[in-house]
């Protein structure tokens, strides 16, 4: 699987999909929750505490899927660790701890003329997030979450709800990742790919026509 060319791919190309951490929402230093280490100064949390909750055997994997809530998981975590916090309150802090737009991705999902959507792994409430507080979630047509979709990249039941939506065929559709995986699982179902990385993302715009 080779990087996006837009010379020989993007006159096919009619939807693009546009991960969401990782290309339009910064991981610093790549760390992926990387406001943790301030919990207890932000809102009164041991960050060793949400760290053992995060690293729960398959519980990372049930809340993408939407097979566990995760406000629920929270007021149970809350409520044994005895924590001074509702589950809500935490959860706000989590949305908006999260929430830190790579602006030029952003300007370039902004710049792009043709169909666009997020396609995301995360639960609903950050799906919902995304798409009524963010501006890559405004900008875009629709957000697919694997918390709503029932499916997480790289399932191919996750790109196969994008297609079924779209109703075109995967040649005619682009991933825009920074996920090794879910760029190949994208690729095997046809689908064209850019993986989007600090080496590769200045040749983003070409790829789009910009």
């Amino acid at each position: 699987m080779g990087d996006f060319r837009a010379e020989n791919r993007l006159p096919g190309i009619d939807l693009a999909v546009w991960d969401f951490d990782g290309v339009l929402n910064v991981n610093p230093g790549g760390e992926i929750f990387p406001w943790v280490a301030d919990l207890g100064r932000d809102v009164g949390v041991d960050p060793e505490s949400f760290r053992a909750f995060l690293r729960r055997p398959g519980q990372a994997r049930e809340v993408l899927k939407g097979d566990a809530d995760l406000l629920a998981r929270l007021e149970a975590w809350i409520a044994r660790e005895g924590h001074a916090i509702t589950a809500e309150a935490f959860l706000e802090h989590w949305l908006t701890a999260d929430d830190r737009p790579d602006a030029q991705a952003v300007g370039w999902l902004a710049a792009h003329s043709g169909r666009k959507v997020v396609g995301t792994n995360n639960p609903p409430a950050r799906a919902r997030y995304i798409r009524e507080r963010t501006r890559a979630g405004r900008l875009a047509e629709a957000v697919f979450a694997s918390g709503e979709i029932g499916a997480a990249k790289p399932d191919p039941g996750f790109f196969r709800r994008i297609e079924d939506w779209s109703g075109l065929a995967p040649g005619a559709i682009l991933l825009i990742d920074d996920s090794a995986d879910n760029c190949a699982a994208a690729a095997r179902r046809g689908w064209s790919v850019f993986r989007f990385g600090p080496d590769t993302r200045a040749r983003l715009p070409e790829a789009l026509g910009l």
